[in-house]
């Protein structure tokens, strides 16, 4: 049995009184900012990094590549 259920009533005043209010006093500090654009260029270079190992596992599929053997054979 759940203690408190929230009823689409209360979330809508809720959401209400969260914004609707006339002023704000918001502070975001300066780091936060930073943080926000280390979590977007990580998020950048781990999906680069991702589709250039898709890429050469698709691309490997299709490359036929040379054994040892036939490359100590030619020599």
């Amino acid at each position: 049995m759940i203690p408190f259920k929230l009823n689409f009533e209360l979330t809508f005043c809720l959401l209400m009184l969260c914004f609707l209010c006339e002023e704000s006093f918001g502070y975001i500090d300066p780091n936060s900012g930073y943080i926000v654009w280390q979590i977007i260029f990580g998020s950048l270079v781990g999906v680069l990094f991702f589709a250039k190992k898709i890429w050469h596992s698709i691309r490997g599929v299709f490359i036929k590549k040379e054994t040892s053997d036939s490359l100590t054979s030619q020599n």
